[in-house]
């Protein structure tokens, strides 16, 4: 099986605050993902108030249809480092749950940038949910952790 098969939905998600550009977090949305999704209109727009009434928005995206799990799931790991694979594989109990998912935190400043790189701070929020048919999650994920 396909490491990217074994994918079988990915959610990403941020949050902009009254001070973001929102044109400028779309776009380091967009920059995470493939060609083959960057034209269309995944990303839900959520216009929320914070605690002191500040406003705040949420964009969030779905992808559920396998062959865009899969190009994402591509894309997404093609640009991301050996290095920063390592780390969360190393650590992967801080980045994973029982239920199956791995939890990837990209730092929005730098995708914007064009750049996947793992940041707490500020961060788009990327779930990739492993199927449990297809094998043990964490066995999945250290293979999809180790893909090129």
């Amino acid at each position: 099986m396909q490491r990217e098969r074994a994918v079988q939905s990915v959610e990403i998600s941020t949050i902009a605050h009254a001070t973001d550009d929102l044109a400028k977090v779309e776009a380091a949305l967009r920059s995470i993902l493939p060609e083959s999704l960057r034209a269309r209109e995944i990303f839900t727009r959520r216009y929320l108030q914070g605690h002191h009434g500040n406003p705040i928005t949420t964009f969030d995206a779905r992808l559920t249809k396998l062959g865009d799990v899969e190009d994402f799931t591509r894309h997404f790991m093609k640009h991301m480092s050996r290095s920063e694979k390592l780390s969360i594989e190393r650590d992967l109990d801080l980045h994973s749950d029982e239920e199956g998912n791995l939890f990837i935190r990209v730092d929005k400043q730098q995708a914007f940038r064009g750049i996947v790189e793992v940041g707490d701070e500020d961060p788009i929020r990327v779930r990739f949910k492993f199927s449990r048919f297809s094998g043990k999650p964490e066995e999945l994920m250290k293979e999809f952790l180790e893909s090129e």
